[in-house]
């Protein structure tokens, strides 16, 4: 849109989290859904995962899965995916104003909220495909499951590069209680939660559960006097659970979020005064930042002098899940209805601007979106007692977004730039990019697994999709002061032709404003038990995700972009179960791969380019472990060897200093690394459950990392995150039967200085960035009954 470790930490550290990566897990059961329905043969300490669609333990499928459980989010306060994905390998999340980028094995979708994510969200078996809600995502939670590498014969076309499937906590058909209580020195971080099961007949139950979390903010933004991210947070769940006979069950789920959160765009500069090669123009934004009292740096850190920034984000979910058993199988019905609401202001120019039009705001951009999204499934499953079980059914939904925008260019007189007249030098020149779109999905979907041996099992999948989508542009200019949609007044029809000129917009609708895409995508695989214990699988799958329209200031449309996805791996567990050691080998060639970057015109005007790569290949290996030492000390790994590039992209985004030097730059990317694609990454823990009479006291030390990579779609290494590794620690004690806990956790303990996003300044090839938190250390109190 025009306004539109290095190797040497592998040593050291391959975490425990308690989080149970493929071989790491938690001793209780993964979800009441699973212990109740888990296949015979199941033993204590075994993790049930419904990565397909059923509960199977998490050793019998034949797909790369980490798994966290719900105890162990709380144990180490992860309450964001961001938390979690930074500490598992091959796994990236990051936050952006209206989307969150959610990247796996190096594959995901970039800063335009015309995309579907290639990394799809599922929560009880419902799709949430807008990226934000996120945000609402682990609460009250079972589980969470990360499944590397396209799903789309069990979780749909938009599930291409990988899936996060959640489990929500069931009612339980006795009364129980939990809560607890967090408290961070540091940056005034809280967090209260509390759940209570109450049983209102034999067969019927609800399940009621709170939250209000919020934190006062970790970097000084000196401009305003504040700190930032200020965030005030609300969250509550309803569900209930009636199961009248062993055959049936019903469970209905009412989520609210709602989020409000200042200063979350607090820019760093990290390059500043720049050093060469940065460069910059007269009263560039490097200067401005210095004028303004901005801190001198060479490196990341955390005080800023942003304008005022929010983000305001609403959430509501109906979940509906209804099971019957049927002779031998069962039938499930999956009713869902989204409502969601985003308001955010960010400023690219995040320094204050004395020459600004009417006042200091250069570039302030206010964003919004509205979503409704209503989907069915429907599938019939098979028991697992015979030689062949399957599982086949349909799926439908359909969503209405309109994503709306207001672009403030006041760091320059734009209006005395209309030979018109009709403009001045004070006029606050605003544009506003609209979009509209309505997408529909039908698709038809079968599993087939087939035992012709004794340990021999070849699994069979396919799913057939047809996504319409329809899309309607609405770009205006007009003055509006601090580029507020309170005050927006549009400009006459020839005004705006005048400025579609300047600021390079396109008035019109686009080319096909209707599009419908379809493919089938088979799957194959077979898998033989070698072992009692030691399973090896080879599996072939193919992926397809939609194209679509941008939501940008261009009238630009892309294509849909496929995959042929290959893993062969391993998943044995040996020395009487004790040792776990699962190892995948994969790789997965994309083609058309839709790809997205923002860059800075020399004009300093914001352009999004939405392009479709024409090929990438990501490839490496995944390796985990857990060893039991003990009943009480137990040693974790997890390390990812990762290869992401892009095999031909010969008309990419430039680079922050060749875009700075020319607007008509482009790159030639191919065989250069994809964003958030580290070579390395990968954790190593120990936890210690040590007794002491009727007590325990709780050590569990954690060691992340990460090897460097790019935060944008352009390889550059302006725009990079260098190599590090961080660490955690929590220290618990309480009774042994965990009805109360009190612990010290703290998080990031060498307080080492990253950011999940970079961007370019404008009028500058300075780098600005958004820092992800310093250390923190929180003490919790827990307790449950």
């Amino acid at each position: 849109m025009r306004f539109a470790l290095s190797k040497a930490a592998l040593t050291i550290g391959v975490s425990a989290l308690s989080i149970a990566t493929a071989a790491a897990q938690e001793s209780q059961p993964a979800s009441q859904e699973s212990t109740d329905t888990a296949a015979s043969g199941t033993t204590e300490g075994d993790i049930i995962v419904t990565a397909q669609r059923r509960s199977q333990r998490l050793q019998d499928v034949p797909v790369a899965v980490s798994v966290v459980s719900g105890d162990a989010l709380n144990n180490q306060n992860l309450k964001t995916l961001e938390d979690v994905g930074t500490r598992l390998p091959n796994v990236k999340i990051t936050t952006g104003s209206l989307v969150n980028q959610i990247n796996v094995r190096g594959v995901g979708s970039g800063q335009n909220a015309g995309f579907e994510q290639s990394v799809a969200t599922f929560v009880d078996g419902v799709y949430r495909s807008r990226s934000l809600s996120s945000r609402a995502a682990l609460f009250d939670i079972e589980q969470v499951e990360v499944l590397k590498g396209p799903q789309t014969t069990f979780f749909g076309a938009n599930a291409i590069a990988g899936a996060l499937n959640i489990t929500t906590r069931k009612p339980k058909f006795e009364f129980g209680y939990d809560a607890s209580a967090l408290y961070a020195f540091e940056d005034g971080e809280y967090n209260v939660e509390a759940g209570v099961n109450i049983p209102l007949a034999p067969t019927f139950a609800i399940r009621a559960a709170g939250r209000l979390a919020g934190m006062d903010g970790y970097i000084d933004n000196n401009y305003l006097n504040e700190k930032g991210p200020r965030d005030r947070t609300q969250q509550a769940r309803i569900s209930a659970a009636w199961e009248p006979s062993d055959a049936f069950r019903s469970d209905l789920r009412f989520d609210y979020f709602r989020s409000r959160t200042k200063n979350i765009y607090s820019a760093v500069l990290e390059t500043c005064p720049a050093p060469a090669p940065i460069v910059e123009g007269p009263g560039g934004s490097c200067s401005q930042y210095l004028a303004a009292g901005g801190t001198p740096r060479r490196s990341l850190g955390y005080d800023s002098v942003s304008p005022d920034t929010f983000a305001n984000v609403n959430f509501k979910e109906v979940a509906w899940t209804n099971s019957l058993d049927v002779g031998a199988g069962s039938i499930t019905a999956i009713t869902a209805y989204i409502d969601q609401t985003v308001n955010a202001k960010t400023q690219p120019i995040p320094v204050p601007l004395a020459s600004a039009v009417g006042g200091v705001e250069g570039l302030p951009i206010w964003l919004g979106e509205r979503y409704h999204q209503f989907s069915q499934e429907l599938r019939y499953q098979s028991d697992t007692d015979g030689p062949v079980d399957y599982m086949f059914g349909g799926y439908y939904s359909g969503g209405r977004l309109e994503n709306y925008n207001y672009v403030g260019f006041l760091f320059l007189p734009f209006g005395a730039f209309n030979p018109l007249g009709t403009t001045n030098a004070t006029t606050p020149v605003t544009g506003r990019p609209n979009l509209t779109q309505e997408d529909r999905t039908l698709s038809a979907f079968a599993s087939l697994t087939w035992r012709p041996v004794e340990h021999l099992r070849i699994n069979l999948g396919a799913r057939y999709s047809n996504i319409r989508k329809t899309a309607v542009r609405d770009v205006q200019f007009g003055a509006s002061p601090g580029a507020n949609p309170a005050t927006y007044v549009p400009f006459d029809a020839a005004t705006q032709n005048v400025y579609a000129a300047i600021l390079g917009a396109d008035l019109g609708q686009f080319a096909k404003p209707r599009r419908v895409d379809d493919k089938f995508m088979p799957s194959v695989g077979i898998q033989y038990d070698v072992a009692p214990d030691v399973m090896v699988y080879a599996t072939y799958s193919k992926g397809f995700k939609a194209g679509g329209y941008s939501a940008a200031s261009l009238a630009n449309a892309f294509e849909p972009e496929t995959v042929d996805a290959y893993e062969v791996g391993l998943k044995g567990q040996f020395l009487d179960r004790r040792l776990t050691f699962n190892t995948a080998l994969f790789r997965s060639d994309y083609k058309n791969l839709q790809e997205s970057t923002i860059v800075i015109s020399t004009a300093g005007t914001i352009i999004s380019l939405v392009q479709n790569a024409a090929s990438s290949r990501s490839q490496g290996i995944e390796m985990s472990g857990q060893y039991r030492a003990n009943d009480w000390l137990t040693l974790n790994a997890d390390v990812a060897y990762l290869d992401a590039k892009y095999r031909s992209y010969p008309a990419g985004a430039c680079t922050v200093l060749g875009n700075f030097q020319s607007t008509t730059c482009t790159q030639n990317l191919s065989g250069k690394r994809r964003p958030y694609a580290p070579e390395w990454s990968g954790n190593v823990g120990v936890t210690a459950a040590v007794p002491i009479g009727d007590y325990q006291l709780r050590i569990a030390p954690s060691l992340y990392f990460s090897s460097k990579f790019f935060e944008s779609a352009t390889a550059d290494p302006l725009l990079q995150q260098d190599g590090f590794a961080k660490v955690d620690l929590q220290i618990a004690f309480g009774p042994q039967d965990e009805r109360w806990q009190i612990a010290l956790i703290g998080k990031n303990l060498t307080d080492k200085a990253t950011a999940g996003f970079r961007q370019q300044m404008t009028n500058s090839s300075a780098v600005y960035a958004f820092p992800d938190r310093p250390r923190s250390i929180a003490v919790q109190f827990r307790i449950k009954g």
